[in-house]
């Protein structure tokens, strides 16, 4: 199943999966604890353009 994922991934995105993996691992949330309240703010990271570009290609519009 992990191979005909990636294959897709490949042909639809247009570049190898070791370059979308590369890509979607500089994506990363972080997670702040407030030692007095004991809450934990997720803060939710931006995609790079690159990365905009494959999953706008990944999905395209109907």
């Amino acid at each position: 199943m992990a191979l005909v994922i990636s294959k897709h991934i490949e042909i639809k995105a247009g570049v190898s999966i070791r370059k979308f993996l590369d890509e979607s691992k500089k994506i990363v949330d972080g997670q702040i604890l407030n030692h007095i309240t004991h809450k934990t703010v997720t803060v939710k990271a931006e995609k790079t353009p690159n990365m905009a570009k494959l999953v706008a290609k990944l999905f395209p519009p109907h």
